[in-house]
């Protein structure tokens, strides 16, 4: 499979030697990061919410990207970060773990690190297109619905009436005349899920492959030629 927009990547997660080079020069990074102004104090992490209710640690990931350790990409810290920029704005050196967060998660994504994590907004590009940000895809319903609950789910199926009963019109659900499509279509939205699609095909074939795989090695010892039983009969008669 052909690798993932290089012509984008190029200024996305440009190929550097290091991993503190390659967040500094990407087109997401500002030029005044202060990755290597880094004291380690922990500021971030004081200030940071993920890492009061996960393993997520942003000094220490800052940390690994100064040391150049890649371990980082197949870490699942990198996925606990939620963008709040609460660790760049406390930082006293101006540096910014949320935004080497972002260009870490797009490096294991060419990889093909993490990909399953990114099925739920594989949804959402169409629904995006066609009606901008005033419609929920059906996934995030469901999500919301699972997070907050049957009144929610109660309150959204009886949107329309509710908003009557208010003295509202209806719910504007607006035509973006293909604005919306375009600017997907113009920044390579699609061709990324499309790609990505591709890729999580390929890595469940390869999973579904190895389980059979060792299902058969489990029967091989009973039914296949690998048996290590004696055989009962006669020995060969050799002519």
């Amino acid at each position: 499979m052909m690798p993932l927009m290089p012509h984008v990547n190029g200024y996305d997660t440009p190929e550097c030697k290091t991993l503190a080079e390659t967040a500094k020069k990407s087109i997401r990074t500002p030029t005044s990061l202060g990755l290597d102004r880094c004291i380690q104090c922990g500021a971030c992490t004081a200030s940071c919410p993920a890492a009061r209710f996960t393993d997520y640690n942003p000094r220490q990931l800052v940390k690994k990207v100064q040391e150049n350790d890649r371990s980082v990409l197949e870490s699942e810290m990198i996925w606990a970060c939620f963008y709040c920029y609460s660790c760049n704005l406390r930082c006293p050196r101006n540096n910014s773990p949320v935004t080497i967060v972002q260009v870490l998660r797009q490096m294991a994504i060419n990889e093909g690190i993490g990909l399953e994590r990114l099925e739920y907004f594989m949804e959402i590009g169409e629904v995006l297109a066609e009606n901008g940000a005033s419609k929920v895809p059906g996934p995030g319903v469901r999500n919301m619905e699972k997070d907050l609950g049957e009144h929610w789910i109660g309150f959204k199926r009886n949107l329309e009436s509710i908003r009557a009963e208010l003295g509202l019109g209806p719910k504007d659900v607006r035509n973006t005349n293909g604005e919306v499509r375009a600017i997907l279509e113009g920044t390579g939205y699609f061709e990324r899920e499309k790609w990505i699609k591709g890729k999580l095909q390929e890595k469940r074939l390869h999973e579904f492959l190895n389980v059979r795989c060792e299902k058969n090695e489990d029967k091989s010892g009973e039914f296949g030629f690998e048996t290590d039983r004696e055989y009962p009969g006669q020995e060969a008669f050799i002519v």
